[in-house]
């Protein structure tokens, strides 16, 4: 390979943190596989944890943003934001 793949770590655990923290664990779990296949050389194995990381952290960045869209339309509906 010409350059190394892109873990997705640090995507991965701002995703856990603000996001979703299920899915961004298993994210950040396969980011660091991915991370430490590549250190030991296995460039085919990192490429493949990479992509699920990727998976994943789409994931946590997806449910995390409907459940944060969901909770701002039910204060809306429920008018936490008059005065």
């Amino acid at each position: 390979m010409d350059s190394a793949p892109k873990t997705y770590l640090r995507s991965s655990l701002i995703g856990a943190i603000f996001f979703f923290l299920p899915l961004g664990v298993v994210a950040v779990s396969f980011a660091f596989s991915a991370r430490n296949r590549l250190e030991n050389g296995d460039e085919i194995g990192a490429v493949k944890a990479a992509l699920w990381a990727r998976r994943f952290m789409v994931m946590t960045f997806v449910f995390g943003g409907a459940i944060y869209i969901v909770l701002v339309m039910a204060f809306l509906a429920l008018g936490a934001f008059s005065s």
